[in-house]
């Protein structure tokens, strides 16, 4: 369009100083020499146009081929720049990205060390205790140490392994009988994001009942009280197990055999023969956490509190095992908990002699808990009350137990909490004494 322009006006101006001096020697010429000239100015201002349009033509395409060279200069500038900065800035980040991949594998090879976590627990208490004697005690003791490892070196399996000390008895002869025992031992096949089956063997707690006893508003695992209830006490089975279960949508089931005390042989022998089953669901979201369960066991008195009680019955011979069953229910909600549980034998009743005096017992135990915990001012103060009662165990435990406890959270790892318990006895007819005994407690415990 700029060149038409220009065409346009350089031929409007030839075309004016033609006429001009045409104008001029118009004056003095004839009409027929006055033609003839201006025809040769007309071919002269055609031919200056012509030379015109390719000077034009020629000026365009310099310009044209200058401007490329200028775009193709731009555009070389931005690689240099481009890749000055990839080869000579970052050149400690590219070092590390370099080594990298040479050092992750030399390190999986000495011991993938950033797949085991650490865990682990220390309480301290203060107690002031009255038992069924009417012996008044005061003390301050280590109550526990714990270690834990949890390894998770291959996405399909984990393994479990905490160590606890344990105190000599009271009163301590020696420090030098402390020890350090294996309190769980588990090793867990699974892949839940593909198959709902796994594999879990070890020692450890068998599922029969609440094992840790009461729960956290949004956290099921968890226990406010410092005293485990009764059902806890009597029926807690811990065993080197394997166990074969199935998670799917909340639902859950398994089936276990287990090395127990109990032997029906006798004489010496002993048979892998012990079982139990469990099915439950649960459901768990920011407000709510809800959970309720059935266990069978073929044998109550592989418990770890009932295999002390009644030694007895470790040989049953040909009476057989007594059975039990366990059902639990646990709810949390914005801070409360409830938890209510009942286990007891349910086949038969076990029948033994002591004291040249023959016994039929049948065990049960139960509980009911309520607590309440929120957040304030940086920290998690939580109460509970907990009631829990057994029957038919002849004063082996308490006849009832109820629990008063106040604390906080300090932050995730430090816990202080203050309690009352108070156990009832069995009466004197019920082979007990009928008295009651109270215990104080202020417990200080650090979770890492």
């Amino acid at each position: 369009m700029t060149r038409w322009r220009l065409t346009k006006s350089m031929v409007a101006a030839s075309v004016v100083c033609a006429l001009t001096g045409s104008t001029a020697w118009a004056q003095q010429a004839t009409p027929a020499e006055e033609l003839e000239a201006l025809k040769r100015m007309m071919k002269d201002v055609i031919s200056q146009n012509e030379e015109l349009q390719r000077r034009i033509r020629e000026l365009e395409a310099a310009m044209a081929k200058q401007e490329q060279a200028t775009k193709d200069a731009a555009r070389e500038a931005a690689k240099e720049a481009a890749k000055a900065l990839t080869q000579e800035a970052p050149k400690e980040p590219v070092k590390a990205a370099a080594t990298a991949p040479a050092t992750e594998p030399a390190k999986a090879k000495k011991g993938p060390l950033d797949k085991i976590q650490l865990g682990g627990a220390i309480e301290v208490e203060a107690g002031k205790r009255r038992d069924f004697a009417g012996v008044r005690t005061s003390d301050f003791t280590l109550t526990t140490a714990e270690f834990d490892f949890e390894a998770d070196i291959v996405t399909w399996g984990k393994a479990e392994l905490s160590l606890q000390w344990i105190s000599c008895p009271t009163p301590c002869a020696t420090p030098d009988t402390d020890k350090i025992t294996v309190n769980e031992a588990l090793i867990t096949l699974a892949k839940p994001e593909k198959f709902p089956l796994y594999l879990k063997a070890g020692r450890g707690i068998v599922p029969f009942g609440i094992s840790t006893g009461t729960t956290v508003a949004a956290k099921l695992e968890e226990t406010l009280t410092i005293t485990g209830p009764l059902t806890v006490d009597v029926f807690e089975s811990k065993e080197d197990y394997v166990l074969l279960g199935a998670k799917a949508y909340g639902f859950r089931a398994g089936a276990y055999v287990f090395n127990g005390s109990t032997n029906q042989v006798g004489g010496g022998g002993k048979r892998l023969e012990h079982y139990g089953l469990t099915a439950g669901y649960a459901v768990q979201t920011d407000t709510l956490s809800f959970d309720a369960g059935v266990d069978l066991i073929d044998s109550v008195f592989d418990s770890d509190g009932l295999t002390t009680a009644f030694p007895e019955l470790q040989n049953p011979g040909r009476r057989g095992y007594v059975s039990g069953v366990a059902a639990h229910a646990r709810l949390g909600l914005w801070g409360f908990s409830l938890v209510a549980e009942y286990d007891a034998a349910y086949h038969k009743e076990a029948q033994f002699e002591r004291d040249d005096r023959i016994f039929r017992i049948r065990p049960q135990a139960w509980q009911i808990e309520a607590g309440y915990m929120t957040e304030m001012f940086g920290i998690r103060p939580f109460g509970a009350f907990n009631y829990s009662e057994t029957a038919g165990l002849l004063g082996t435990f308490p006849k009832r137990r109820i629990l008063g406890t106040v604390g906080s959270y300090l932050s995730d790892n430090i816990r202080v909490a203050a309690e009352y318990a108070n156990d009832q006895d069995y009466t004197k007819r019920q082979l007990g004494t009928g008295r009651d005994a109270d215990l104080y407690t202020l417990r200080l415990t650090y979770e890492w």
